[in-house]
């Protein structure tokens, strides 16, 4: 189980470290990897200070679990900088996503992770989704980006459980995680998980990958906290908040403002 972490910000809107350090304790007994600046984390609003603030506080209080690093921009080369920047920091990977906008062609994502591999000396994670860039690797083109050198695994959030057993199938050399809770019952066979609900029932969620409790307990836990909600991440820091593990429930994005 991995945990795609929050964001937590401090009254002054910056990110708070201690919120950070007390985030990472409640879930580091559970989880096997911490992924910062990813959708959980809103990283697609993420300014530099503030994604490099929350990777740079995950990896302080890491508890020595591997860090992955998310990275959301719109272009390759704003990805091979935050990438460049995130291997200085001492992350153990990436976790980037296709360029962002319409047009992008299956040639230029395919080429946009060449680009990602070939420049960062660390592992990349491929962030399968279309919500936050708009697009979405064929099955064809993800294949090929599985093979290139540097590719460890694919975080697969397509929302589509058929094309995720039809890429199990093909056999890729690498990992692949599911990232969508409602999906997990769906996609058997998956090589782990990483689930916004880690954040609020990182034990449960353990539960879950180690065979413990089924689809439909992590189903009750979803809709229980909203994870559902095109602003899942919200709902997420208003118990986290509630429970005191972070001290305010304050967004990067404002309020009624979606991925």
């Amino acid at each position: 189980m991995i945990v795609p972490l929050v964001t937590p910000l401090a009254s002054d809107g910056s990110v708070s470290e201690s919120d950070v350090a007390r985030l990472v304790a409640t879930v580091a007994e559970h989880v096997v990897a911490l992924v910062p600046g990813l959708s959980t984390g809103e990283g697609w609003a993420l300014d530099d200070d503030r994604w490099a603030a929350v990777v740079s506080h995950t990896l302080t209080h890491s508890a020595g679990l591997p860090v992955l690093a998310g990275i959301q921009r719109r272009t390759t080369a704003e990805v091979v900088a935050r990438a460049a920047k995130a291997a200085a920091l001492g992350a153990g990977g990436v976790v980037v996503p296709t360029p962002t906008g319409p047009g992008v062609t299956q040639r230029e994502m395919y080429q946009h992770y060449v680009a990602v591999t070939a420049t960062v000396g660390v592992p990349v994670v491929v962030y399968h989704e279309s919500t936050v860039t708009g697009n979405l690797l064929d099955p064809a083109t993800l294949l090929r980006v599985c093979e290139l050198e540097g590719v460890v695994a694919v975080k697969d959030s397509g929302g589509d459980p058929a094309a995720t057993r039809r890429l199990l199938a093909a056999a890729p050399p690498v990992a692949v995680w599911q990232g969508y809770e409602d999906l997990v019952g769906d996609t058997p066979g998956v090589d782990g998980y990483v689930l916004a609900l880690a954040n609020l029932e990182p034990e449960l969620c353990a539960r879950y990958a180690s065979g413990h409790v089924g689809p439909a307990d992590l189903d009750a836990a979803c809709e229980r906290y909203r994870l559902a909600a095109p602003d899942w991440y919200r709902h997420v820091k208003e118990h986290l908040c509630r429970w005191g593990t972070i001290s305010t429930p304050a967004t990067v994005t404002r309020v009624g403002e979606r991925v």
